[in-house]
């Protein structure tokens, strides 16, 4: 009996360490704040995921017309190309940025305590390739810049 119970908590255990080792990389949390920062400079993804999920909240209290926060998602070598495109006629929804391959993918500028879900097929990644996630408001990519690494 004492065997069987044994053998039921390490079952159950290794059961747990191995539900999460393929749900916990797939989703992460990152904030833009006052101060120009990303929460994280550094975002790791299971390879082992079909999508991957940046959940970002603006925590400024600027508003988004002002300050607004985005995350975009890109290639670190089309950074430069891209930072360069930037400009306010591509309107605030667009992130400023014109429609182009570049953009893995973004979020929309968000004003204060606004979330936004921003989900990748991971098809559209290559372990490793070197990515990063930034803001594109005029000025911010300068701080509010890191990388995104699938593992």
């Amino acid at each position: 009996m004492k065997n069987l119970i044994l053998t039921s908590i390490f079952a159950i255990f290794f059961a747990s360490l191995t539900l999460n080792s393929f749900s916990a990389d797939c989703s992460i949390s990152l904030e833009g704040n006052n101060m120009m920062q990303f929460s994280s400079t550094q975002l790791n993804f299971s390879s082992s995921c079909s999508d991957i999920t940046i959940k970002f909240k603006n925590t400024s209290n600027l508003a988004k017309e002002i300050a607004g926060h985005n995350v975009v998602v890109s290639k670190d070598s089309d950074f430069d190309a891209l930072t360069n495109m930037v400009d306010p006629s591509n309107g605030m929804d667009e992130g400023f940025l014109p429609s182009t391959p570049m953009v893995i993918g973004k979020t929309p500028f968000l004003g204060p305590n606004e979330t936004y879900d921003l989900k990748i097929s991971t098809s559209k990644l290559n372990s490793g390739q070197t990515y990063v996630f930034w803001c594109s408001y005029p000025g911010h990519w300068g701080i509010m810049k890191g990388n995104l690494v699938l593992n």
